[in-house]
């Protein structure tokens, strides 16, 4: 077994942790809620900052749970990570993972492609998950973690983080107050760039037996969850999509070429249950952009707009408001900041930053672990995604409108 202490530790690290530990309630001894990250790339480094972070946003949460380790397939790689995270062991084989006590939850920042034999095998040892975006590459393999999820007395988390920007959760409150109204159309974008360079490699990511598909399961599926989010389930959709280099260098400076097997743009055409309809576009060659998701809805009594690079506001139309006098229609701009209730650090009025989205998706999982309460997004969340991408590429394979099939429709 290879989960080993770390014995080179950063003082400052150990003096962190040993924090954590003065910071218990006095008294009877409390298990803390023991996390391992599986995978150290990017997005794995987010998810340990966010942790790392936690107790000093939320105080009260310094005890709850504990960053046991990280697991990596490279031993070498393992223990460096182990030692950067600030964490007390490290793995190189997801199987002592599994087998190790101390472990309760499980944080899955993998590729895709592994997810479902992870996530089974951590249900299989009653470890609750949190896993990141995409739940799958699949739609079937989405509704076998479903099934496995539901017959099993653990929890499944998503992480689909910009639910938790204030001025989304801003949104998601008018909306089910009925402040817009009937929402009759909307439009959703996500853009990226810096695939233009065609001597880019090829990674996993380009890969669809591993990804699932390109921009639309890397990007796309925040704004495909965020409308479902909002504005409720998926009927159909009408898709098309765009490889525009389709062949790349298999590694950094090598001359022999592989196959780009995913898309880099698309444009999706949706219809709602609600009947609301709109567009959803999604590129990851979009020149000159930065990280530049955008949602503007229109409803029978208003319209909302939001984009992420302007993350600390909403804006709101209010067509009542503007009835006597029409001359002094516009858009008031809602505050929101850092508006997340019960943290302590920064305040309120502070700027957001992308990290802290993350932060508020593991807080409030951990807390539902902690609490023994109902998480979302969970694994259905995950799976009405899944349904909207497969219907998205057999949409566009086919060239007419696709229907999405939902879970509700699927058990009825």
């Amino acid at each position: 077994m290879d989960r080993v202490p770390v014995d080179y530790m950063r003082q400052d690290a150990v003096d962190c942790d040993k924090l954590f530990d003065d910071s218990a309630t006095k008294g009877a001894e409390m298990k803390k809620i023991g996390i391992v990250i599986v995978g150290y790339g990017y997005i794995g480094k987010i998810h340990t900052l966010a942790l790392r972070q936690l107790p000093m946003i939320y105080p009260d949460s310094a005890s709850d749970f504990e960053l046991v380790g990280i697991c990596m397939r490279s031993k070498e790689k393992a223990k460096r990570a182990a030692a950067e995270a600030g964490c007390r062991s490290w793995y190189s084989d997801f199987e002592n993972v599994l087998q190790d006590d101390d472990v309760n939850v499980v944080d899955l920042v993998t590729p895709n492609h592994l997810h479902l034999s992870m996530i089974e095998g951590a249900i299989g040892k009653g470890k609750h998950v949190i896993c990141e975006k995409p739940l799958s590459v699949t739609r079937s393999e989405a509704r076998e973690i479903v099934n496995t999820v539901q017959h099993s007395g653990v929890s499944l988390g998503m992480i689909f983080n910009y639910r938790f920007i204030p001025a989304l959760m801003k949104a998601k409150e008018m909306i089910d107050k009925g402040l817009l109204g009937q929402i009759y159309n909307f439009r959703g974008e996500y853009y990226h760039t810096g695939y233009q360079n065609p001597e880019r490699p090829l990674t996993w990511r380009m890969d669809i037996d591993k990804s699932g598909g390109g921009a639309l399961v890397d990007m796309g599926v925040h704004v495909i969850d965020l409308v479902r989010h909002l504005l409720g389930d998926y009927e159909s959709v009408q898709a098309m999509t765009e490889t525009y280099i389709t062949k790349r260098p298999v590694e950094k400076g090598s001359k022999e070429m592989g196959d780009v097997s995913v898309e880099d743009a698309a444009w999706l055409n949706v219809r709602l249950k609600s009947g609301a309809r709109g567009s959803i576009e999604v590129s990851r060659f979009a020149t000159g952009t930065l990280d530049d998701l955008n949602l503007i809805l229109y409803g029978e009594k208003g319209a909302l707009r939001f984009s992420l690079m302007d993350a600390n506001f909403l804006y709101w139309f209010d067509s009542a408001v503007h009835q006597p006098d029409p001359g002094l229609a516009g858009w008031q701009r809602l505050e929101t900041g850092q508006a997340y209730p019960g943290a302590k650090l920064p305040t309120s009025r502070s700027i957001i930053g992308w990290t802290r989205f993350h932060t508020e998706n593991l807080y409030r999982f951990i807390r539902s672990v902690k609490d023994n309460t109902a998480f979302l997004p969970n694994e259905l969340d995950g799976y009405e995604a899944q349904a909207v991408l497969e219907a998205a590429y057999e949409s566009s394979a086919s060239g007419s409108w696709s229907k999405v099939k939902t879970w509700t429709e699927l058990e009825s």
